[in-house]
């Protein structure tokens, strides 16, 4: 089953709509087939469309062309993605510290739009360099009052540098 391969040069998957010339008679399709051609060339799914089917094919013949991502180590403080986001009732704050010996003090707050502090997450406890740590917030203030719905800024302060990052707050 190469001859689509050797007859049309694709190397790599490929989602195509029977009915192309030759195609009908090699691999008995009609015009309302769907099929993947994987990277090797061959068929790896045929018949008609089944959304399903098809995305499974695609997948499968993907994952053989790509290989896994290597992990390459973060050089400065991050502050990530909270997740989730928008969120109710809490969100979780991960932060990356750089690489280095010992540990490193940080503050962590919420703010509103206007830059006036809402919750202060964490201030000055110290996490352990090179790390991925995580930090929970709630909602609330400082007082423990829920707050309303909108979007808020998380300041990560490390080592004399600041990073902010928006959260969205739904009800």
């Amino acid at each position: 089953m190469d001859i689509f391969a050797s007859a049309s040069g694709v190397t790599f998957p490929i989602l195509m709509y029977g009915g192309a010339a030759g195609l009908a008679t090699a691999y008995n399709c009609n015009a309302d087939y769907f099929f993947v051609v994987g990277g090797d060339g061959i068929i790896t799914w045929r018949g008609f469309y089944d959304d399903a089917g098809i995305r499974g094919a695609i997948d499968q013949a993907l994952a053989q062309l790509v290989s896994p991502a290597t992990e390459i180590p973060f050089a400065g403080n991050r502050l990530l993605e909270n997740y989730p986001n928008p969120f109710n009732p809490l969100t979780r704050i991960p932060f990356e510290l750089a690489v280095g010996d010992g540990e490193a003090p940080v503050s962590l707050q919420i703010l509103d739009l206007r830059g006036r502090v809402v919750s202060t997450l964490v201030d000055g406890r110290s996490y352990a360099r090179g790390q991925r740590h995580e930090v929970t917030w709630d909602g609330t203030d400082n007082t423990g009052l829920r707050q309303p719905s909108g979007t808020y800024l998380a300041r990560l302060r490390v080592d004399g540098t600041e990073q902010l990052r928006m959260l969205t707050l739904v009800k």
